[in-house]
């Protein structure tokens, strides 16, 4: 809940360090990113929290041991302690608010030029491994939240190789018009001389 708490004040002050090092056009690129990385964890952790954990603790409580005539007289049902409880939920949120950072990390990296569209559709098989390995890591041993996580951070590599492609247009016909503006501008030195 700090983290959640403190993320919009870090990446402020983290946004303050880096602005006064960049040109104007690399602040209007950057900042798309800085408002959707919180927007997306929110969006992982509530995912989390709201549609994966009650499934996981279905699955859970399904392997308590019911004495039907201990839990009719006494009404005792074991729920599992707090601290379970509490360190299975951080561990939800936090790895679902951090995979769903996938697009925003993809995307930025596409637009410096370290990857390219190409590259990731290409390494689809290898980011099925990957992904499984990961929801295998950060899930407890219980295959339903595990799909679940597969499936989600698979829709959203998808949607990051989508945006990945969309920069690379982007560029391509930023750096074309740049071209035109620059000849045009010689031509006219030239006229002129």
């Amino acid at each position: 809940g700090g983290f959640m708490v403190s993320f919009p004040y870090i990446s402020f002050q983290l946004w303050k360090f880096v602005a006064p090092g960049l040109y104007k056009k690399e602040k209007k690129a950057f900042l798309p990113f800085l408002l959707a990385s919180p927007l997306l964890f929110l969006l992982g952790a509530a995912f989390a929290f709201y549609i994966v954990m009650p499934l996981a603790f279905d699955f859970f409580l399904g392997f308590q041991q019911e004495n039907a005539d201990v839990s009719d007289l006494v009404g005792i049902t074991y729920l599992g302690t707090i601290n379970e409880y509490l360190g299975l939920a951080m561990k939800f949120i936090i790895a679902f608010g951090l995979c769903f950072q996938l697009p925003v990390l993809l995307t930025l990296m596409g637009k410096v030029g370290l990857i390219s569209s190409e590259v990731l559709a290409k390494s689809r098989k290898y980011a099925v491994v990957g992904i499984l390995v990961l929801a295998a890591i950060v899930t407890p041993p219980d295959v339903i939240t595990q799909i679940i996580l597969f499936t989600v951070v698979y829709a959203l590599y998808e949607v990051s190789v989508l945006l990945v492609k969309w920069v690379e247009k982007k560029r391509e016909k930023d750096f074309l018009n740049d071209d035109l503006s620059r000849a045009d501008s010689e031509r006219s030195e030239a006229k002129d001389q």
